[in-house]
């Protein structure tokens, strides 16, 4: 009886604390299993689909950048306005540098035809022509270099009086490579006509 009675009296017994929202506070076990992920889609046809699309439309939207000149979506090699400094100014000036590429590909050309023509005659003749171009080639390279050095020394000090507090980069690869690059083949595609001059506008 008394067991009885003393069960009666006694308080119920306490409920699980819950929180605010009327349920039971997960623990950490439960939360931790709850934001777990699996690391292997299940559908793993799906995920490299979408995947495929978001490259593809990232590849089309830096296309469209290379065009227009956003440099939003351009790779970093061309973001920066010390970038579009160089790209303006090297689009805007004559160089001996981007008909480098076009002779080449001419002399190379008619080195084969030459050679092919002199060898049925007199090798020696071949040889000499071989070497003339040859000489060449590397005569135009080297101007083209040396062109190269002289405009991006005329850039960095443009830079430096157009913004005095802008950290110079190593900008000289960046110059040759575009300026060796005959114009309508240039990446990004040139944003202003010959003579319109960055510093100038």
């Amino acid at each position: 009886m008394f067991g009885k009675q003393k069960s009666k009296d006694e308080p119920a017994k306490e409920a699980k604390p819950t929180s605010g929202k009327g349920h039971p506070t997960r623990t950490r076990k439960e939360a931790e299993a709850a934001n777990r992920r699996p690391v292997i889609p299940k559908d793993r046809r799906e995920a490299k689909r979408r995947r495929r699309e978001r490259e593809n439309a990232a590849w089309e939207r830096q296309q469209r950048a290379m065009e227009t000149g956003d440099e939003r979506y351009m790779p970093a090699r061309d973001k920066g306005r010390i970038r579009r400094f160089t790209r303006d100014y090297v689009d805007a000036r004559w160089s001996i540098a981007e008909f480098v590429l076009p002779a080449m590909i001419v002399l190379i050309l008619f080195m084969f035809l030459m050679v092919t023509i002199a060898q049925a005659t007199s090798p020696e003749v071949a040889g000499m022509l071989v070497q003339g171009i040859t000489y060449t080639t590397y005569t135009l390279l080297l101007l083209s270099v040396f062109e190269s050095i002289y405009v991006n020394q005329k850039i960095k000090k443009l830079v430096a009086e157009k913004w005095p507090n802008e950290p110079w980069v190593r900008n000289w690869f960046y110059t040759f490579s575009r300026m060796i690059m005959f114009r309508r083949w240039r990446q990004p595609k040139p944003q202003v006509k010959r003579g319109e001059y960055p510093h100038k506008n």
